[in-house]
């Protein structure tokens, strides 16, 4: 599930159900090789479509992908895509509130949820407006499933419960931007009219809160820019994940726009790595990365396999 303080390390654990955020992507830089390169040409709309194409083709022999058809191939892909993206960019907000020593009010898990989102919408293309669209259905899947298999919520856990986690996003996409998100995120959650229009102040007060708490640590022209070391770590179980994900270059896109963003005080890492079974993503502070587990890419296939399409 998430993160949780273990014994000094403070790792910062993540199992997230939801879809999106291709905006670091369009947003960033981005690098071939790896480690990373953080001074590289940005990476274009066309460059990521390409990318997911190229995915798409590691992927339609993977057993979980399987039997689909060229848009249903597209769907999974996207879901799986979106959801780590998501994932990732959830385990950035705790990377940026540890490092940066930002003051959180409230639970550190709901601000990194919203840091995901808000970052999201700042850069809507058509992409990334489908995949935010079906963020909080994805949580949906998964409280879903949970039901399914006679999995009882943890009322303790310091995460929100899955519906309520999805509909916290949902409000936040509504407030953001109603026009695009209205109709098929409120409909999908179900959201009274007067909730949908008092979104627009939860939007105003998380979207102000976090730029007022980044604006010091934006880097200046005359700041240099700190690495982020970049790594695939090979995974015979998950081969064709690993190479669907160095065809979109996700690792190489986020430490490249996050060197550029941010003034860091010291380098940091980026890895996927197979991580014994457990799908997981996680911030760890002892050794200053964040880690998604190829097996976090397969449990949103089995997802989206098992409980999305037509139902």
């Amino acid at each position: 599930m998430f993160p949780l303080a273990v014994n000094s390390a403070v790792v910062s654990r993540c199992r997230i159900r939801c879809a999106w955020l291709v905006a670091l992507c369009l947003s960033a830089t981005s690098a071939a090789a790896q480690p990373s390169t953080p001074h590289a040409a940005p990476l274009s709309l066309a460059d990521f479509e390409a990318g997911i194409s190229n995915a798409m083709r590691e992927l339609e022999h993977e057993h979980r992908f399987k039997g689909l058809s060229e848009q249903q191939l597209r769907e999974r892909t996207d879901f799986v895509v979106g959801n780590v993206l998501f994932a990732t960019t959830h385990e950035v907000g705790h990377m940026l509130i540890q490092e940066m020593g930002l003051p959180v009010l409230g639970h550190e898990e709901n601000a990194a949820d919203v840091y995901a989102t808000l970052t999201g919408l700042k850069h809507t293309d058509v992409f990334s407006e489908r995949v935010l669209a079906a963020a909080t259905h994805g949580w949906l899947l998964n409280e879903r499933r949970d039901q399914k298999q006679g999995t009882r919520p943890d009322y303790y856990d310091s995460h929100a419960l899955d519906r309520r986690r999805a509909y916290n996003i949902a409000c936040l996409l509504i407030g953001g931007d109603v026009d695009k998100f209205a109709k098929h995120v409120a409909d999908t959650v179900k959201m009274p009219k007067d909730r949908q229009a008092s979104c627009k102040n939860d939007f105003f007060v998380a979207s102000w809160s976090w730029e007022k708490a980044l604006a010091p640590h934006v880097r200046k022209p005359d700041q240099p820019k700190i690495s982020f070391g970049v790594v695939y770590v090979e995974s015979p179980n998950y081969e064709a994940f690993a190479r669907a994900f160095r065809q979109i270059r996700l690792l190489e896109t986020l430490a490249n726009h996050l060197s550029d963003r941010y003034a860091w005080r010291r380098p940091l890492g980026l890895e996927m790595k197979s991580c014994d079974g457990d799908p997981n993503a996680f911030w760890n502070m002892a050794t200053r990365s964040i880690t998604i587990c190829y097996e976090l890419a397969a449990d949103f296939a089995e997802l989206h396999r098992d409980y999305g399409g037509a139902n």
